[in-house]
């Protein structure tokens, strides 16, 4: 631009004076500027191919943009010191708009610009002094006040390039460090606009479902996103289900939403609603949590050494039968409370690892000895409940007869470690107004007596306890 408009001004005042050094300004300003030319087209060709520095190329155009300033400055010089003031104003009025475009385009390098700018002006300024017009020195003051200013405009614009630059860099680096964390966090992730359509997925997203990143559709609706990503888990008329599913999730209240693959693996969709009308969902793999609930769940009901039911699972199951049955039919259900005979002897002789050996044992004999249907409990120690529906009395003798029999056969735990145990039983048939208290305190009852009566057999319990 500075070259152009040094030419334009040495065309006008050779066209006006004739004169031959207007003739060498236009050539040496036609010069520069095809040198400047060549040299943006050199570097940028070298720098593809890496065949030269870029920096030794910049160096060389801003010489030659060095060279342009000063030679409009001197052009203009010698405008001010002809006495023809119409070609003094124009040098002097393109001369302020070139430099003052300089200060703006060239502010990211600060001291090319003040440069520029310095060899533009001063050179006028020195005219002025030594013009022979009478006067010309009044232009000295005000070129050191636009050079002041033009100083202070690149100040000004470097100071806002470089606040604009580290902003960028830190979004740039915001922008990074949020993507690293969607695409290493260890949940999925969706965000779905206010038409429920997905505009964000992280990778782990596409993880959760046997998926890859490229698989992952954008801008489609999220039941069809996630039948589309799921079709490798799914068969098509449980991904439909799942579609469907996905579809009354999201038009319904905002609870999670349980996904059971075909591999066994369980994962939960969550939703959060932003006040803008879109939402965050969250996908979460909860299999090794349910596996957990789920031991939990069964620590609470079961024994942890024998895994029958325990006291707390057979009162539970005690309620839930006397519940359901009617008037007239408690009669149909039965308790028999079994106790060992001679554990504590074989406990204390072959040590409490053997003892808990026989009791896994037993449990297991109690097993076989039963129905499917049939509860069987441990209460603690060597005692053992078994839940009889549809009990008669003479089906509970043959049972506790077979009970007994199972449970005398010998234990061997190791060559030459032999136990023999027994099992005395008491049995209590409901009545109308049993509750499972005064059942299992019927059927203990019986079972005392049952030992008094000498072991290793059963005794029925009366109505009252």
């Amino acid at each position: 631009m500075s070259s152009a408009a040094s030419g334009f001004v040495a065309l006008v005042v050779f066209m006006r004076l004739h004169q031959a050094s207007a003739a060498l300004w236009l050539v040496a300003d036609a010069a520069i500027l095809a040198a400047r030319v060549v040299i943006v087209q050199v570097c940028v060709a070298r720098s593809h191919t890496g065949a030269a520095a870029p920096g030794l190329w910049a160096a060389r155009y801003a010489v030659g943009s060095m060279l342009a300033s000063l030679l409009l400055g001197i052009g203009t010089m010698v405008c001010v010191m002809l006495p023809d003031g119409e070609l003094t104003a124009l040098a002097v009025m393109v001369t302020a708009g070139v430099l003052g475009g300089i200060a703006s385009r060239n502010a990211a390098l600060p001291r090319l610009a003040i440069t520029q700018i310095c060899l533009g002006t001063l050179p006028v300024a020195i005219g002025a002094l030594f013009a022979p017009r009478a006067g010309s020195w009044i232009l000295v003051p005000p070129l050191f006040a636009y050079i002041v200013a033009m100083v202070s405009v690149v100040r000004r614009h470097y100071s806002g390039l470089v606040a604009i630059m580290a902003e960028q860099q830190a979004n740039t680096e915001l922008a990074a460090r949020f993507d690293a964390a969607l695409t290493y966090m260890p949940h999925g992730l969706c965000t779905i606009d206010e038409a429920g359509k997905v505009i964000i997925a992280n990778r782990r997203t596409a993880e959760l479902f046997g998926a890859t990143v490229d698989m992952l559709p954008l801008n489609v609706p999220l039941p069809e996103f996630v039948g589309y990503v799921g079709r490798r888990k799914f068969e098509d008329a449980s991904r439909r289900q799942l579609v469907q599913r996905c579809t009354q999730w999201l038009s319904g209240k905002h609870g999670p939403l349980e996904i059971e693959l075909n591999d066994g693996r369980r994962l939960e969709m969550t939703r959060s609603a932003v006040p803008d009308g879109s939402a965050v969902i969250i996908i979460e793999d909860v299999t090794e949590r349910r596996k957990s609930e789920a031991t939990i769940l069964r620590l609470a009901h079961h024994d942890p050494l024998t895994g029958l039911a325990n006291r707390r699972h057979l009162r539970h199951r005690l309620e839930q039968i006397l519940d359901r049955q009617t008037a007239g039919d408690a009669s149909s259900l039965a308790l028999m409370y079994i106790d060992l005979d001679s554990f504590k002897a074989v406990n204390d002789r072959l040590g409490h690892h053997t003892g808990d050996l026989l009791i896994q044992a037993v449990a297991d004999r109690l097993r076989r000895a039963l129905r499917g249907e049939q509860l069987v409990a441990r209460l603690g120690g060597d005692e053992f409940i078994v839940v009889v529906e549809n009990a008669t009395a003479e089906g509970c003798a043959a049972m506790a007869r077979r009970i007994i029999r199972r449970i005398s056969r010998p234990y061997t735990f190791s060559p030459g470690t032999t136990a023999l145990i027994g099992a005395s039983i008491g049995i209590a048939l409901g009545t109308d107004d049993d509750s499972a208290q005064t059942l299992m305190k019927r059927a203990d009852i019986a079972m005392y007596v049952a030992k008094q009566a000498g072991r290793g057999t059963f005794h029925f319990s009366s109505r009252t306890p």
